[in-house]
Order: structure tokens, then sequence, then C-alpha cells
């Protein structure tokens, strides 16, 4: 069952979005403004994101872009907002918003929207599944040499992180596995991308398969 996010901070609105889509068969939460929606998606990394876009603490736009900030997210994130001013449009969607939806919200409009954008998200994952299993399956590439010039590049925390990612352990999984907080575990991945330049959403775990015989806890 898909699990779905609903942010928003009018009370009425955010129980009937939820009692909607709970009805069609999606497993929904809620969120009341910005701040207590960041943390519900790192904490339980939803499939999809309803978002309205003015909130206290945190507006839409502004979680939108905390959001895009963490590595590997292939969440689709909607925005709900009462104004139709074609400027305010254009700002989510140039964001990388997926979708734009006005209140009142049309039911739907909501349903089309949340089904197409998980479908086109499931795609996509297996699109990144088939590539990471090629990788995995792949003759190995790099040399001892290339391996070690890479590891010597991170940090000896970078590089317990990079081992299990290599694991394909979640993001939730190594914060239980060591001890740390999910946020401090996205940081480091985020940190292992900057220092090797790596590209694309699922580069830190394509990288980690290809090293994975040269990395090493002890």
């Amino acid at each position: 069952m898909d699990k779905l996010l609903v942010i928003e901070d009018e009370l009425i609105l955010r129980e009937n979005l939820k009692e909607l889509l709970s009805i069609h068969g999606y497993d929904v939460s809620t969120a009341c403004d910005g701040e207590e929606g960041l943390h519900a998606i790192k904490s339980m990394n939803p499939s999809l994101v309803i978002c309205d876009v003015r909130m206290p603490k945190l507006n839409g736009y502004e979680l939108f872009e905390e959001v895009q900030n963490m590595p590997e997210s292939f969440m689709p994130f909607l925005f709900l907002s009462a104004k139709v001013d074609h400027e305010d449009i254009r700002k989510g969607m140039n964001l990388g918003a997926d979708d734009y939806l006005t209140k009142p919200v049309n039911k739907i409009d909501l349903l089309a929207a949340v089904e197409t954008r998980l479908k086109l998200r499931a795609k996509k994952l297996l699109e990144v599944s088939d590539r990471s299993n090629k990788t995995a399956n792949e003759k190995l590439d790099l040399s001892s040499e290339e391996a070690n010039e890479i590891l010597a590049k991170i940090s000896k925390s970078e590089m317990r992180i990079l081992y299990y990612v290599a694991q394909e352990k979640s993001t939730q999984e190594i914060a239980k596995i060591i001890n740390l907080s999910p946020k401090t575990v996205e940081n480091h991945r985020h940190h292992i991308s900057k220092k090797l330049d790596l590209k694309g959403g699922h580069s830190v775990l394509t990288l980690a398969l290809k090293i994975k015989p040269f990395l090493n806890l002890k």
C-alpha cells in the first residue's frame, strides 16, 4: 500500500483529504505545518507528498527545497494552494514540483494526479533498480588503486555509511545500526556525493555497489 503524507494547516481540509485518500486505498498520514511535515518525511519516507503552500514555520516552497536537498529522493510532490496567480504556480513548478492543485480541491483531479504520479514513481524506481542490479552484476571495473583513491577522499564515518549503503540498507536502517539520527546519515550521504562529485539521485548507491569489495570497517 502506498504511503501518502498530507501537509495542511487547515484542520477540516486536512482531515477531509485524509478520509478521501484512505477510502481509495492509500495509507495516509498528516502534518499540520511545514516543520512537522519535514520531520514526517524524514521518518516515514512517504511515496507521495501533498502539501499546502502557505503554512506556518516552513511554507510549502521552503519545505520542498529542504526535501530536494535530501539525497536520492524519489517522492512526488503535489502543491495545494488557494492562490490562482500564474506566477505562484510557475514558481512551484520551476522548483521541480510534480503538480499544482488549487483549492477548493476537485476530488477527481486530486485522485487522478495522485494515481498518475505514483505510477510514474513506480516506473522510475523500477528503472533505478534495474540499473543498480546491472551495476552489481557487471564485472568490477575499478582497480584497487582507483578504489583506494576514491576512499581516501572520504572520512572514516562516511566510509562506514558507504559500507551499509552497499548492503542496500535504507537511511532509517543505517541510522539504527550505527546509532545516528536519519538526518546525520543523510548529511553523510550528501557529503559523499559532493566530495566525489557524483551526479544523479542514485549515484551514491551505484558507487557503493561498485566499490563494495574494497570496503572494510576494520
